[in-house]
């Protein structure tokens, strides 16, 4: 479909709208297209009450299931007609709307109820339906392209797949399904957000453990949560109102992938190719708490450049949202009294023994060396800051007091990292050589069935450990 076609479908749904925008003399774009992608939480099964009938957006379309544009309203799916209801995907686009007042948002429902994520394959057939999903969701993404671009994807499914067998390989399909969407509408960063299955059933928990790996598996992917989400008396599907606040969570990660891919180049600001890891005052840019795909609420504080963990512990720790590998790292800290904290680097997922999954790596510790009971008098060197954390300790360091700024670095290039403290290097070791892994097999890091550390790349992390400590000048570079 060419813009003028899409312009006079556009006025004969809404021509009001229309006259509006010509006389603001705002011209109408190509679309801002979604696929709508997964099985019946996502189609929706909430009743359609008046109250749901009567939602819309003047600026939000779908794709109807004849292939043709038309104004978005509950039910967007027709999946299964005698069931289908209110889902996410109407809620999403008016918050993408709302987000962008130029755009006009076009929706393409795609899901098909009671599907498993091998239904999401070429040439996979589901009987239920009669539907092949991969195939037919190919067809109708390619009749959207032609109206415009494809912005991403919401995906929500894996009630039908919430059995250890097929939890195992849940995140090896879900990837290999992300690739090949982004290799068809030709986007290899397109944003993909994924929603958590409900809490109310502790089946689907085996799906959201997986989900929790996925933004480090899978670059330019974000998981929203269901926290607080319930269901319409089945135990099975979302409610109406919880379908409608799951789609303003998929549009509020929609978002911020959107803000990070749109992000000005460091390497164009910078000719020597230094990131800021707080640029301005909004640390969700680069950052998200450990235990979710946001900035955290509370227990953070960035203001005037600088970025402090305040006291109380109700922050959590936080990491970075992308991954680094051979890297130099800079930047400034300053601790209050007796304040333990540290940053981890090669953060990645490690399985424990009892096979459950953490993020973790290792660590630059930072510690009131003056004050703090564990280390004042010299005590226990490997745990003082400018040490690896528990395995080798700092030498030859100059370290200033509570309340006064001190500037850290760290190398890691190939197997080899150094560490700094103003100014001088105080630490190198081989992150794969004997004596590294030997220390590690003597604390509590043997725990970890892959080996501690040896992570090729990794998210840097900064620890929440109840104690005020401050960050400033955070910059990063990547090493050929």
């Amino acid at each position: 479909m060419n813009k003028l076609f899409f312009a006079s479908c556009f006025c004969l749904f809404f021509g009001g709208a229309v006259t509006n925008v010509r006389s603001q003399q705002k011209p109408i774009e190509a679309m801002h297209i979604y696929l709508l992608m997964g099985q019946s939480n996502m189609a929706g099964r909430g009743e359609v009450t008046d109250y749901y009938a009567k939602q819309g957006h003047p600026r939000v379309m779908t794709l109807g299931q004849t292939g043709e544009w038309v104004p978005a309203k509950h039910p967007l799916h027709f999946d299964k007609p005698k069931v289908v209801g209110v889902g996410p995907g109407l809620a999403f686009g008016t918050a993408m709307a709302d987000a962008y007042p130029d755009a006009v948002i076009g929706l393409v429902p795609c899901a098909v109820g009671g599907t498993s994520i091998a239904k999401w394959a070429p040439g996979a057939y589901d009987e239920s339906t009669n539907t092949h999903p991969y195939d037919d969701a190919v067809t109708r993404i390619t009749k959207a392209m032609a109206a415009g671009i494809i912005k991403g994807v919401i995906w929500h499914q894996g009630e039908g797949d919430s059995n250890p067998a097929s939890a195992s390989v849940y995140l090896e399909k879900l990837e290999m399904l992300v690739g090949r969407v982004r290799t068809l509408v030709g986007n290899p960063t397109l944003p993909f957000v994924v929603g958590q299955l409900a809490r109310y059933r502790k089946s689907y928990q085996l799906i959201n453990e997986e989900l929790t790996n996925l933004p480090d598996a899978v670059p330019c992917t974000a998981v929203v949560s269901s926290e607080g989400l319930w269901h319409l008396g089945d135990g099975t599907h979302f409610d109406s109102p919880s379908a409608s606040e799951l789609g303003r969570r998929f549009a509020d990660g929609m978002l911020t992938l959107q803000q990070l891919a749109e992000a000005p180049s460091p390497t164009a600001a910078d000719p020597e190719g230094w990131e800021q890891l707080l640029g301005g005052n909004d640390p969700n840019i680069r950052w998200r708490s450990i235990r979710g795909d946001r900035f955290p609420d509370e227990g953070w504080q960035a203001a005037d450049g600088i970025l402090t963990v305040l006291p109380g512990r109700k922050g959590g720790d936080i990491i970075t949202r992308e991954q680094f590998s051979d890297f130099e790292l800079v930047f400034d800290f300053m601790l209050s009294d007796s304040a333990n904290t540290g940053l981890k680097y090669f953060v990645a997922p490690l399985k424990t023994a009892k096979g459950k999954s953490v993020l973790n790596g290792p660590e630059y510790q930072l510690i009131d060396d003056f004050k703090h009971e564990s280390v004042i008098d010299g005590k226990s060197p490997e745990t003082s800051t400018g040490s690896l954390y528990l395995l080798f300790a700092p030498e030859d360091k100059v370290l200033h007091r509570p309340g006064m700024w001190n500037q850290a670095k760290i190398i890691a290039q190939g197997d080899q990292v150094e560490h700094w403290l103003n100014g001088r290097c105080i630490l190198r070791y081989n992150r794969t050589s004997d004596i590294f892994r030997e220390r590690v097999g003597q604390t509590k890091f043997n725990d970890y069935q892959e080996g501690y550390g040896e992570a090729k790349s990794g998210h840097i992390l900064l620890q929440d450990h109840g104690d005020r400590a401050s960050f400033r000048n955070l910059r990063i570079r990547r090493l050929p």
